[in-house]
């Protein structure tokens, strides 16, 4: 009986474990976009006369028509928070000058409340900002070439520590007051752009969405510490 009972004991030990191990791993959201469907996504402040995103080969695209402007395609929910978002991404065509293109993470939409990590394909730099009033921004010099597909991957985490990542180059910034929870998307401005196999990992983010996870072959990361983003 005393065997029996240890034996009891141990299992209810090793279950528990397991379940304290699935609980801690973070959910991820996924879409490749081989399904030509768009309903889990939304234009912000959409202007049919500037912008369009559409579903084309397998990939999704967004095209501004007029210059100096920014579109933004969401996903998600506003109560997402300290997630990381990465996706395949390309510059298609030049709309205007600069183009550029990103990604934006916990974006509030018409607070004007958002981070968005930035190609700028004329400078050749990629920048991390934060878009809020006064705001901040920071920036890298990276060459950068048009129809080529990049892996990017952006985070926020908890202590402020804002993460970009570039095929296999990482960098970081520092902000001291992180922004509230929100959606998740891709941005184009002055261009028109392909984006695929987007990807959305963090610990309230909910299994599931229309994609299928793709094979990614790990890469070395050089980090490089920008500093902290500056507040005006």
């Amino acid at each position: 009986m005393k065997i029996r009972n240890v034996y009891v004991y141990c299992l209810f030990i090793l279950c528990f474990s397991m379940c304290a191990v699935l609980s801690a791993f973070a959910g991820t959201w996924r879409d490749d976009f081989e399904d030509n469907n768009t309903k889990e996504w939304e234009i912000f402040n959409l202007d049919r006369q500037v912008e369009k995103w559409w579903i084309n080969d397998g990939e999704a695209v967004g095209e501004i028509f007029l210059p100096d402007f920014m579109s933004l395609w969401l996903t998600g929910e506003m109560d997402w928070r300290f997630y990381t978002v990465s996706c395949r991404i390309m510059l298609e065509e030049e709309k205007n000058d600069p183009p550029y293109i990103g990604l934006t993470l916990q974006d509030r939409g018409h607070e004007d409340s958002r981070y968005l990590f930035f190609l700028y394909f004329v400078s050749d730099t990629v920048s991390i900002i934060k878009g809020v009033p006064g705001g901040g921004m920071v920036n890298r010099p990276f060459t950068l070439e048009k129809e080529v597909w990049y892996d990017l991957s952006a985070s926020v985490s908890e202590d402020g520590t804002l993460t970009f990542r570039i095929n296999d180059l990482e960098f970081t910034a520092t902000d001291p007051a992180p922004l509230k929870g929100g959606k998740a998307g891709l941005v184009v401005g002055d261009a028109r752009a392909r984006f695929d196999d987007v990807e959305i990992t963090g610990d309230n983010i909910p299994n599931g969405g229309p994609g299928k996870p793709r094979d990614v072959e790990p890469r070395a990361k050089l980090a490089t510490t920008w500093g902290k983003l500056k507040i005006r």
